[in-house]
């Protein structure tokens, strides 16, 4: 077993994580190793095809996914998903394409006042970027406020409970918002409302996805 020709490691570090596998789950339900695992994971080594068989169906992939080229995907203005985040007087557009499981890009038009609401709120994510294209915002992480113009980024754990609000009285605030890894369906009623319900994670909502 020599160094992989094809980098896929990161694809089932990602897959196991996304299902919330360890790495001693992952060797339990193939019989392989945590160390040989984890040096597959980092591209160290190159599986047999049995080995990466196993280990692609213990993280749910397909063979076809493990070895697929990333597509370049083109999304339309007119073709975009509405809804995304909690918010009050606040439009959200999904940019990044529906499917896709690593990230979501969501375009938050916010009027004056407008925002994630009063109610602080957690993302089900590990990290969420807040990037002010244009306007005045508050945003608002747990006790601490925090005033971004446009140009401004913030970088926050996407757990921690948080909100934000337009504070211009008399111009609209546009912010892009990008979450990783990706909500299974962000724009789905079902799953905006659930994101104010305290404890939630990840998990929870990929099983909602799947059911």
């Amino acid at each position: 077993m020599g160094v992989p020709r094809y980098p896929i490691g990161e694809r089932l570090r990602r897959a196991r994580e996304r299902r919330g596998l360890s790495l001693a789950q992952v060797a339990q339900r193939t019989g392989l190793s945590k160390g040989f695992l984890s040096r597959v994971e980092r591209d160290d080594v190159s599986p047999s095809l049995d080995s990466l068989v196993a280990i692609a169906d213990a993280v749910g992939l397909a063979m076809a996914e493990v070895f697929a080229s990333l597509p370049v995907t083109v999304q339309r203005a007119e073709e975009r998903a509405g809804e995304g985040l909690p918010g009050q007087g606040v439009h959200d557009t999904l940019l990044s394409p529906v499917h896709d499981r690593r990230v979501t890009v969501l375009e938050s038009v916010a009027f004056p006042g407008g925002g994630g609401g009063t109610e602080l709120y957690r993302v089900p994510a590990e990290v969420e970027v807040c990037y002010v294209v244009d306007g005045l915002i508050e945003l608002v992480v747990e006790d601490e406020r925090y005033e971004l113009r446009s140009g401004d980024v913030a970088t926050l754990a996407a757990d921690a409970p948080h909100t934000w609000r337009n504070l211009d009285p008399e111009r609209v605030a546009r912010v892009l918002w990008v979450i990783t890894p990706a909500l299974p369906a962000p724009w789905m009623p079902q799953h905006r409302a659930r994101l104010l319900e305290p404890g939630l994670t990840h998990n929870d909502l990929q099983l909602d996805s799947a059911g």
